[in-house]
């Protein structure tokens, strides 16, 4: 009876420790709140803490600097799970390129990838020569690179610095985030700014609305693409803005890409990634609703451009809807 007694009792300590352990508050981190991370990255909170809130998983969403700060907050397990950059994903889990000299963050991994960032660079219009990316070495005012520690900030430099634009002599970079630079812009204290984001970004919105006829979004050339592409092993991509994306823009503007994706530690336990990643491609038409890049989030896409393998909850979930996950994507 004693025994029996013993049994039961560990039994019950057993599963109450389970339902411990399954009740996580997950924190996300995002970014600024003008660009196209922090929105989705609400909208994704909001559905998983809804629909999971029977198994204990919650997500709690911060802004941040954006992509350079969340690689740190991953590798400490301050935010767990994060949005960013691919360029950013790599170089955080070799501790290469925007990342040498630091420790590889290996506990990195990857849940899916989400939208293509388009990098924008807009100046006033009256510093306008050839209307490509040249420009800015003649600009010779306060240029926003985005903010401190940011995705943008890193990729401005890597993406300037491949052409030849010297960011510390041929401007005055200044760390803004979108909604302050847009504002500073509108308000004439600054000759141009980089938002790096999906389209439309709120932030970019907003200045051609407001600075419509005072400015113009600088395009890159075959030459520079070049360039910035073998500057950067390869991660930016032509991508093209549809004429009529923002309020006023009669034509297509031939700029830059490069992918983002949703990350994960690996010290989260395997059933909770699968339970927020089957949720979140179920919900797929939700989350949409939230920004018009994440219209771009795809089942059949999920695992292009990864930079770092995937989680083992992630697998799990695209194993049981028949996809054949890469050798190169496991951990």
């Amino acid at each position: 009876m004693l025994k029996q007694t013993f049994l039961t009792a560990m039994m019950l300590v057993g599963a109450l420790s389970a339902s411990a352990s399954a009740d996580e508050n997950i924190t996300l981190a995002t970014a600024s709140s003008g660009g196209s991370y922090y929105p989705v990255g609400v909208a994704l909170a909001t559905i998983v803490t809804d629909k999971l809130a029977d198994k204990g998983i919650r997500l709690s969403p911060i802004t941040t600097a954006g992509s350079a700060e969340n690689v740190d907050l991953v590798r400490g397990n301050e935010a767990p799970m994060a949005i960013m950059m691919g360029l950013y994903g790599r170089d955080g889990y070799t501790a290469s390129g925007t990342r040498e000299g630091k420790p590889p963050v290996t506990n990195l991994r990857s849940i899916a990838a989400l939208w293509q960032n388009y990098e924008q660079f807009v100046i006033r219009k009256d510093k306008v020569s050839s209307g490509d990316l040249s420009d800015l070495t003649q600009l010779g005012a306060q240029f926003s690179v985005g903010p401190r520690n940011s995705g943008t900030e890193g990729t401005s430099k890597i993406v300037l610095g491949a052409i030849g634009v010297d960011v510390h002599h041929d401007f005055l970079p200044v760390n803004m985030k979108y909604d302050a630079a847009a504002e500073a812009f509108q308000n004439g204290r600054l000759g141009g700014l980089s938002a790096s984001g999906g389209i439309p970004t709120p932030s970019v919105s907003q200045l051609y609305v407001t600075s419509g006829n005072d400015m113009q979004m600088l395009e890159v050339t075959d030459e520079q693409l070049e360039k910035i592409s073998e500057a950067s092993g390869g991660l930016f991509t032509r991508a093209i803005i549809p004429a009529g994306t923002y309020q006023g823009q009669s034509e297509d503007i031939n700029t830059l890409k490069q992918p983002n994706f949703l990350a994960m530690s690996a010290d989260v336990s395997e059933e909770t990634v699968y339970q927020i990643t089957k949720t979140m491609f179920e919900n797929l038409d939700q989350l949409r609703e939230a920004h018009a890049a994440a219209k771009a989030i795809q089942l059949e896409t999920a695992m292009d451009g990864l930079p770092v393998p995937l989680h083992p909850g992630a697998i799990r979930y695209y194993e049981e809807q028949g996809l054949t996950i890469p050798d190169l994507l496991r951990p």
